[in-house]
């Protein structure tokens, strides 16, 4: 059983979090799941509606 963030995920993150990003934007629903404190993690249209 796995459980957490696979690997190609977490390093992108990694970067968003090292380059101080404020949004990370994904298709991978799986992915939009997650939550941290700093970086908003959303698909392309929640992104377009934050820039409205």
């Amino acid at each position: 059983m796995k459980h957490g963030i696979k690997v190609k995920n977490a390093l992108h993150l990694a970067c968003a979090i090292e380059t101080q990003s404020d949004y990370f934007v994904t298709t991978d629903s799986d992915f939009q799941k997650y939550h941290t404190v700093d970086i908003v993690i959303c698909n392309p249209v929640r992104f377009l509606k934050f820039l409205e």
